[in-house]
């Protein structure tokens, strides 16, 4: 697998098992959130040309309209990038061996975690709402004895098939190790 080079810090015969990213829904709401907030001002060029026509058509008006329009459109982008980076570097690698998260907040701000799957306890699945349970997703929580105990996945899609897939490599570890 391709992936399989970009492991932070990678065992001797790790393989990944699972590459979560957040479901596809999470940042569609951003996005449409975006698209109306884009047309803001195109709803005020036609206010200002029906009601303030000789703005549009001077020379000091129009080319302050389009220097604030810029600005907001600028703006615009700028937090729509910052939303799809969040969204787009926020994975979760789930290895033979370990459970790394990696989640970004905001441009500069990355946390890098991981658990040895030895120290799991407990994994459970979680779906909240109406779109959680039509769109098939979740919340998968990992209970474990290291400092940091709990660790969730959040917003993943299929999160009781992704809890059975872990609950499963824990029990196949643990099955290696005795014998």
């Amino acid at each position: 697998m391709m992936l399989e080079k970009f492991i932070p810090n990678r065992m001797p015969g790790e393989k990944i098992v699972l590459f979560l990213r957040p479901h596809w829904f999470m940042p569609a709401k951003h996005y449409a959130l975006f698209f109306l907030l884009a047309l803001i001002p195109v709803g005020g060029y036609i206010f200002i040309s029906n009601y303030f026509p000789n703005l549009l058509g001077s020379n000091v008006g129009y080319p302050i309209i389009l220097l604030i329009t810029s600005i907001y459109y600028l703006f615009i982008w700028l937090i729509f990038y910052n939303a799809f980076i969040d969204f787009y570097l926020d994975t979760w690698l789930v290895t033979n061996k370990r459970i790394i998260g990696i989640e970004q907040s905001g441009l500069f701000h990355r946390q890098v975690y991981e658990h040895s799957i030895f120290n799991i306890q407990e994994v459970t699945g979680h779906q909240i709402g109406i779109l959680g349970t039509f769109l098939n997703y979740g919340n998968v929580n990992i209970q474990t004895s290291s400092p940091t105990p709990l660790t969730s996945f959040d917003m993943v899609p299929k999160p009781f098939e992704v809890a059975k897939q872990i609950q499963q490599l824990l029990e196949n570890q643990k099955q290696e190790v005795q014998k």
